[in-house]
């Protein structure tokens, strides 16, 4: 899967065990493309809303155990049965984006924090399962690293 956005992706993902590789990219992948749907482009909100509803849609249909309908889906799919992925911290993803395509502004720092738990700490979340060290002080560590991360510079205040 070709990764050529403005991010360091690439240059991060040789840094991973080489079995992790394609579920980080698999995960980078669909974040990268439902944040573009919110964010990128000059596409109406109700537009960047029913794309991000149409990945819920789809997550719903691995939840089901049916059939995803793109092949981005079925890549997810395999991830999430192969390392028993939380598919609520995939939701959590796309209710933020949802967010930002809604609210440019913050009233108060807990605002901030509760976008920072549905943004940033799920893609934490997601690395602590794949390497199988989803503890709950683990998780806790994560959420701290994720949300201090993303909080000072998400400038949204």
């Amino acid at each position: 899967m070709a990764v050529d956005h403005y991010e360091n992706f690439p240059v991060a993902s040789i840094l991973l065990p080489k079995r992790l590789r394609r579920p980080v990219e698999i995960i980078y992948h669909f974040a990268r493309q439902a944040d573009d749907f919110a964010d990128e482009g000059d596409l109406p909100n109700e537009e960047r809303l029913v794309k991000l509803g149409n990945f819920h849609a789809e997550l719903n249909r691995i939840a089901a155990n049916n059939t995803p309908q793109t092949p981005l889906f079925h890549d997810v799919a395999e991830v999430v049965a192969q390392y028993q992925l939380p598919l609520q911290l995939f939701h959590d993803l796309l209710d933020a984006f949802s967010q930002d395509v809604v609210k440019k502004r913050y009233v108060n720092f807990d605002e901030v924090l509760d976008y920072c738990r549905r943004s940033a700490n799920p893609v934490g979340r997601l690395l602590l399962h794949l390497y199988e060290e989803a503890t709950p002080t683990n998780l806790a560590y994560s959420d701290a690293i994720c949300t201090a991360c993303k909080s000072s510079i998400s400038g949204r205040m």
